[in-house]
């Protein structure tokens, strides 16, 4: 998540303030910048370039400046609202497909904040089509058809959802379990069904960089993977590929996961991440120092995962192993 947050007075930049400081260790929020008063001039300059914005404000201030700004809901970013003495957080906009609500649910957890959600089908204990996509991962190629699909949901209408078989891990989630009945699938694309309404959800690649010590063993590096998928609220058996660079290819133990994992491991060449820029990447003394390139793990499942992939987790080591999440921004 690239976070900004607006705030209006001293209280709101103080509350700001903190809440920069309690995600400087979550490495799924790649980035946070604060701006102080100026709404509707750094809204029109910010707007879509973070994930989503906190304004620290009335909701009022928030709605009249921002509409203006609203072009189509698969791309506005997530609104949130909270009042300046982190009371209440509010998702005034993009809480399903933006992941409005999770960043929500995310702030408010962090401050002791209540969490201010009221999209229909999370009331009721559902889970939207759209927030299913957001969640695992996945294009939706007909949008249109989101509001047919939550509405049957909403009404007690059976949706059958139907997942190839390297997907039925979305059926072990209990609220997808309460909203769809499992059909099964031989085709590699998953689907929703209500009557004649049919949504198509194709996932998009989701790919591990992996940095690790020599001689490490499969059981630190599913250990590290749990920990990061766990973070990422998402099973490991999502993941798509694994991808290091060349000097690791014949490590056991990356060797060892992937086949477990029944998934590829990627080998990247030096030379590749030499020449690779991209802003989303920290750099490593030591592995400049070690190998000649600024990182392995980032640039590594950036360019595995394929063009215009983001990251959803910046690398962090854990017990001699660096792992990053990159996913791609289309199927």
């Amino acid at each position: 998540m690239k976070l900004a947050i607006i705030s209006l007075t001293l209280q709101g930049q103080k509350v700001a303030k903190q809440i920069a400081q309690i995600f400087e260790n979550d490495h799924t929020v790649l980035r946070i910048d604060l701006f102080h008063k100026n709404v509707k001039v750094t809204l029109e300059k910010i707007f879509f370039q973070y994930d989503c914005i906190l304004g620290i404000m009335a909701s009022g201030i928030m709605i009249r400046n921002v509409c203006s700004l609203l072009r189509d809901k698969t791309k506005d970013p997530a609104i949130l609202v909270m009042d300046e003495k982190a009371k209440h957080v509010i998702t005034l906009l993009s809480g399903h497909i933006g992941g409005g609500n999770d960043y929500n649910l995310k702030i408010a957890e962090h401050l002791g904040a209540d969490s201010v959600i009221t999209t229909a089908t999370d009331v009721i204990g559902k889970i939207g089509i759209d927030t299913l996509a957001r969640k695992y991962r996945l294009n939706i190629n007909n949008p249109s058809k989101i509001r047919l699909i939550n509405k049957a949901l909403l009404e007690g209408k059976i949706v059958e959802l139907a997942l190839p078989p390297q997907f039925e891990f979305i059926y072990e989630d209990k609220l997808v379990k309460e909203s769809y009945r499992k059909i099964p699938s031989t085709f590699s694309k998953i689907a929703a069904y209500y009557n004649d309404t049919v949504i198509t959800l194709t996932p998009m690649r989701l790919v591990v960089g992996l940095g690790a010590r020599k001689g490490i063993s499969k059981k630190d590096i599913l250990l590290a993977l749990d920990e990061v998928f766990n973070a990422l609220r998402l099973p490991i058996l999502r993941i798509d590929a694994l991808a290091t660079a060349d000097p690791k290819k014949d490590e056991k133990g990356l060797l060892e996961v992937a086949k477990e994992l029944g998934v590829p491991l990627e080998i990247v060449s030096l030379d590749e991440l030499r020449k690779f820029k991209d802003s989303q990447c920290s750099e490593s003394v030591w592995v400049m120092k070690v190998f000649g390139v600024s990182g392995v793990s980032e640039p590594a499942a950036l360019l595995s995962a394929g063009r215009d992939a983001k990251l959803i987790f910046r690398k962090k080591a854990i017990n001699r192993v660096t792992v990053a999440v990159a996913v791609a921004n289309h199927p």
